[in-house]
C-alpha cells in the first residue's frame, strides 16, 4: 500500500462519474443542436471586455485561434480529462496490495494498448483524419485503463465468488 499516496481519495470517484455523465449530456446536446451551439475565443474576449487584445501578442490566446473555434469542444475535453481523472485514480474503499497490482498492471495494459493503436494510425491514417485520431489519443489512454482495471477488478472478484461456491 506504499504506492497509494498519488491516488485521490475515494470520494472523487464519485464526482467524477457524475462529471462523467454531465459531460455525456452535453456532447449530445452538441451534436443534437451543432450549429447553435458554436462559441469562439472571440464571444469569450466579448464576454470580459477584452474584444480589443490581439491574439498574437498573448501566448495562451494563440493566432491559431480564428473566429469560430469551438470552446464547447475544448470544455468537453477538459470535463473528460478531469473526469477520467477522478475515475481511475481514486482510492477504492478496498485497497489492499492486489488492487494496487491490478491498477499498475492494467496503466500497463493501457499504454500498451493505446501505443499499438497509435503506431497502427501513424502506418494507416494521414491528414487531417490523423490530427483527430491523436486527439481521440488524448483521451483514450485514460478511459482504456479506467476499461481494463475495473474489467479486471470484476473479473476477480467473480471468479472469488465462484471459488467460494464451491
Amino acid at each position: 500500500m506504499k504506492n497509494t499516496r498519488f491516488l485521490l481519495p475515494s470520494k472523487f470517484k464519485k464526482a467524477g462519474w457524475w462529471i462523467f455523465g454531465i459531460t455525456l449530456a452535453l456532447i449530445v446536446v452538441y451534436f443534437a443542436f451543432e450549429s447553435k451551439c458554436s462559441y469562439s475565443i472571440n464571444d469569450i474576449r466579448q464576454l470580459f471586455g477584452m474584444e480589443r487584445l490581439s491574439s498574437h501578442g498573448i501566448a495562451f490566446l494563440s493566432s491559431s485561434f480564428g473566429p469560430n473555434d469551438d470552446l464547447l469542444l475544448t470544455f468537453i475535453g477538459v470535463l473528460l480529462i478531469v473526469a477520467g481523472i477522478f475515475i481511475g485514480f481514486s482510492r477504492n474503499k478496498e485497497d489492499d496490495e492486489f488492487i494496487e497490482q491490478l491498477r499498475y498492471e492494467s496503466l500497463i495494459l493501457s499504454l500498451y494498448i493505446n501505443s499499438g493503436v497509435v503506431l497502427l494510425c501513424l502506418i494507416f491514417v494521414w491528414g487531417l483524419p490523423f490530427l483527430w485520431v491523436m486527439t481521440i489519443n488524448i483521451f483514450s489512454i485514460l478511459y482504456v485503463f479506467i476499461f481494463c482495471f475495473y474489467l479486471r477488478l470484476y473479473l476477480n472478484k467473480r471468479s472469488l465468488r465462484h471459488e467460494k461456491q464451491d
